[in-house]
């Protein structure tokens, strides 16, 4: 990463890492404080943050990175210093490093803040894939939730979209993709 902001996650970061992932995502949107540190260890999970000169983590991309493409799980600016470009330039520098297509997860364009973040990532170059997707439950007290993916340079054909769902469900959901999910 050329932005001397970027660094690498370290285990001394994750109560702060964590702090704005509970800001930024509702809790049917993110694991448990316990679960979500046991991914630290995950060999293909990865943490690159942005930190300001206090070295405080103000923007996160947590990623998997699989052989024949990346998963984009959370992606986040703090509320307070959105609108500078530090999100825009942070995936920049993540989509000119990464060889493999990208994937990610956005809501559904059901209002005007779901609406303008799948614009942002259009801009980027993404494109909003038409097939049905079911995220599964991050914790216990959730359902499956309705949700949409993206994917970067181009679209994907049905195939390509199934591959990613059974990677993502059984690598980082720990699921089987069932007909209930398959839609």
């Amino acid at each position: 990463m050329d932005n001397q902001n970027l660094k690498k996650f370290q285990h001394i970061d994750f109560d702060s890492f964590f702090k704005l992932m509970s800001e930024a995502f509702p809790s049917i949107e993110r694991r448990s404080y316990e679960n979500q540190k046991k991914l630290i260890g995950e060999d293909l999970y990865n943490t690159i943050v942005y930190k300001d000169k206090g070295d405080n983590i103000i923007a996160f991309i947590a990623n998997w990175e699989f052989s024949d493409f990346n998963f984009i799980e959370h992606f986040a600016v703090d509320s307070k210093m959105r609108g500078n470009g530090i999100g825009t330039s942070m995936l920049k520098d993540y989509l000119h490093e990464c060889n493999n297509p990208i994937f990610l997860e956005v809501e559904l364009p059901e209002n005007d803040i779901s609406i303008r973040r799948i614009e942002f990532y259009k801009r980027l170059g993404f494109h909003l894939n038409n097939f049905e997707y079911f995220q599964p439950p991050l914790q216990k007290q959730h359902d499956f939730l309705q949700l949409k993916v993206m994917s970067y340079p181009r679209s994907v054909n049905e195939k390509e979209f199934i591959n990613f769902k059974n990677v993502v469900y059984n690598r980082v959901y720990k699921k089987q993709a069932t007909k209930r999910n398959y839609k």
